[in-house]
């Protein structure tokens, strides 16, 4: 019995162990899914860590490429884009707008690469101002000048957009960098474009990407003022960490943009090249006293060149006569449709005597070069016999032609003011012919009205139209006989005037060798009797006698200019030969097609104001009846006789006269062919205006260029000519165009 008990108490012991050990295994397992659930923990945290690590470099590095894709941009086009305001991804300008996408297709366009995450970019431009808006592309800054009344080298350049002498619309990165140099001292205000910073601080532009999530909950990624607000993005050091933003924010100030685009030594080097402009026109204003100085001393030839100046004078007053009396015989000719027949036939003539002008004008520039050429030997003489004076203090003399380039740039002024007033005439008469057009429609509306009686419609509406019809052929067979009457006068007269021309050439030519000595013995008698008259009406009178036979001279001296002369003379009178049969032709056929329609015309007229009765009204209901036609008329009829008179003399008669035989010119209906024919004759006129003031043009620029460029003069000795002022002044603009020196 006892051995059982111990055997149980064995057996019990045994059970035990086995639980325990069952027991221990149990919490192995738990331990070690605590230690496991501990490590994906801290895995999950690195991994998290590093995920929002990446994300906020990508997102950095986003801003940063699409940074230097906008300073890419505007080193190119010298200005900031515009934002994208509809996300095309082009760039939206005209609404001023400062706040939209970043536009990347224009950014690709410009050469700059924005990156592939670039869509997503929010993008500020500073446009708050017109001083400082940084998007729009503008004249803005030009190298300093230096002001000799208030002596500084501080004021910018005015262009000739402005009065001054420097090229306007010279656009380059330095007007991008005045801009925002007007942007660092600009007053602060919600207009502009900036961000809520403490206090708030304006931005030349700035970027934002918008995170991972809508933190905000406002059903944009964008948070915090950067989706809503119009011209402000959130201060770039808001943490976005805080709860409801994640945005990235990149600012750009003014002065970080003048520092990436090297505005002040950009700047400088121009300025530079001003200043040193300055000091060559300091220099050669010095030369031109020192020149003015000298040329006192020399009178050697200075006579000769005065004269020939003076008569510079006197060929532009002839060249500029001619021209004008062309260009005006041609207005009169064109506004008169060719019916002034004298004016029409002067044309050619005077514009022969405007080219033998010309013609003059040239040889006296010619002989002014001639005269300085004697003053310069005559200074080398000077040197020669004065030891104390050096070459560089002697010069030519310079004539004065400021009275010949004074009255070429009066014609030229002349010519141009002729050319407004004619394109003024131009613009009110083809205003005239608008009225004119609506009061004839009206009128031939009026005359629908009369016949129907004010109502619908009536029988005899469609004999209007042919009346129309053969109005409008009647007037333009009168106006093409007309003009063919005065073209057999006006050639006619061109072909006396040409032919007489040509005798006049062929006499020159069969005289030149015995008339030469002869003009210059005059032409030197004229000189002495011009140097001793005091009496200075007397004087020009004898210039004027000079300038004339200098031209005659210059011809007979230039045989092959003599003969192109004679010859286009000749091409002129056998043209207008051709064109006198032409016209006499077209004379002959214009007669009997005028007959013709002045019969078809009274015709039409007849078919309506002589019409005995007809219907009119709904359905054709109501009869209208001319009493002084029929007797009786039928019992309810309307006589509209005198209203249908009186609506067809007001469209196509006059004061006391019905226009039944032929329409009348003050006639409602021809007054629009007449403002037209007075329409293109002032058209022709603008081609002689326009041609006038090329020529006009032509010889200010020639005698411009004899005052800015006298003719040059070599004196003995070892004077060194300073670098011009022109040549400078290039090299200036070429290096602002180019953006300065770097």
């Amino acid at each position: 019995m006892s051995i059982n008990v111990a055997q149980g108490r064995g057996r019990s012991a045994r059970h035990m162990g086995r639980q325990a050990q069952r027991g221990l295994g149990l919490l192995e397992v738990l331990l070690f899914v605590f230690v496991l659930s501990g490590m994906v923990l801290a895995g999950y945290l690195g991994w998290r860590e590093r995920t929002a690590l990446q994300t906020a470099r990508t997102e950095k590095s986003t801003l940063s490429q699409a940074d230097q894709a906008v300073i890419t941009f505007a080193t190119v086009m010298r200005r900031l884009p515009c934002p994208d305001t509809d996300r095309d991804g082009s760039e939206d300008c005209g609404a001023n707008a400062q706040k939209g996408w970043l536009p990347s297709t224009t950014l690709r366009l410009a050469g700059a690469d924005p990156g592939v995450a670039i869509g997503q970019l929010h993008y500020l431009v500073q446009r708050g101002t017109t001083d400082i808006d940084l998007a729009m592309l503008s004249d803005s800054w030009r190298p300093l000048e230096y002001d000799d009344a208030v002596p500084t080298f501080a004021a910018m350049r005015d262009t000739t957009a402005s009065g001054g002498t420097y090229q306007a619309d010279i656009l380059t990165l330095p007007d991008l960098c005045q801009r925002l140099g007007e942007g660092t001292g600009a007053t602060f205000s919600t207009a502009l474009a900036h961000v809520t910073s403490s206090p708030e601080r304006p931005v030349a532009y700035a970027l934002v990407h918008p995170g991972l999530a809508d933190e905000d909950g406002d059903g944009s990624l964008f948070d915090g003022v950067n989706p809503d607000a119009v011209n402000a993005f959130d201060d770039p050091n808001r943490s976005p960490l805080l709860g409801g933003y994640d945005d990235l924010v990149l600012e750009r100030s003014f002065t970080s943009l003048q520092a990436a685009f090297s505005c002040q030594p950009l700047a400088q080097s121009i300025d530079s090249l001003a200043l040193g402009l300055d000091v060559v026109d300091q220099v050669d204003q010095m030369r031109e006293d020192n020149i003015d100085a000298a040329e006192r001393a020399v009178i050697f030839a200075a006579l000769g060149a005065a004269i020939t100046a003076v008569e510079l004078t006197a060929s532009i007053v002839e060249a500029a006569s001619d021209a004008g009396n062309a260009a005006a015989d041609a207005a009169l000719c064109g506004a008169s449709l060719g019916l002034a027949v004298n004016a029409c036939a002067a044309i050619g003539p005077h514009i022969g005597g405007a080219v033998a002008a010309g013609i003059t004008t040239g040889f006296n520039i010619a002989s002014i070069a001639l005269n300085v050429t004697a003053a310069a030997l005559a200074g080398n003489a000077l040197v020669l016999a004065d030891n104390s004076r050096p070459p560089s203090s002697v010069a030519c003399p310079v004539p004065n032609v400021a009275d010949a380039l004074a009255r070429a740039q009066a014609d030229r002024d002349d010519a141009v003011a002729d050319l407004a007033q004619l394109q003024t005439d131009l613009a009110n008469a083809q205003a005239r012919l608008a009225t004119a057009n609506t009061a004839r429609t009206n009128a031939i509306n009026s005359l629908y009205a009369a016949i129907r009686n004010g109502t619908g419609s009536a029988q005899i509406d469609d004999r209007v139209p042919p009346l129309i019809a053969a109005a409008g052929d009647y007037v333009a067979r009168q106006r093409a006989y007309d003009e063919a009457a005065a073209d057999v006068n006006n050639y006619q007269t061109l072909v006396t005037n040409w032919s007489a021309t040509v005798a006049d050439y062929d006499a020159m030519l069969a005289t030149r060798t015995t008339r030469i000595p002869v003009l210059q013995a005059e032409i030197t008698a004229l000189d002495t009797q011009i140097a001793a008259t005091t009496d200075p009406v007397a004087r020009d009178a004898l210039i004027a006698t000079r300038t004339e036979k200098s031209g005659e001279l210059l011809l007979l001296q230039d045989l092959t200019t003599l003969n192109n002369e004679r010859n286009n003379a000749i091409t002129e009178r056998d043209t207008a030969s051709a064109n006198l049969a032409a016209a006499q032709t077209a004379l002959a056929l214009a007669g009997p097609a005028l007959t013709a329609a002045r019969n078809q015309y009274q015709t039409t007229y007849s078919n309506i104001v002589n019409v005995t009765q007809y219907s009119f009204g709904p359905l054709n209901a109501f009869v209208a009846c001319n009493p002084a036609l029929v007797n009786p008329c039928p019992n309810g009829s309307v006589n509209t006789a005198p209203a249908v008179q009186a609506a067809m003399t007001a469209l196509l008669g006059a004061s006391g006269n019905t226009g039944s035989v032929q329409p009348q010119t003050t006639s409602r209906f021809v007054s629009p062919y007449t403002i037209q024919s007075e329409i293109d004759g002032i058209q022709a006129e603008l081609n002689s205006a326009g041609d006038r003031v090329t020529r006009a043009q032509d010889l200010y620029d020639d005698v411009l260029a004899q005052s800015q460029n006298p003719p040059s003069c070599t004196v003995t000795g070892s004077g060194v000519t300073p670098w011009s002022p022109a040549a400078a002044g290039d090299i200036l603009v070429n290096t602002d165009i180019k953006g300065g020196t770097r």
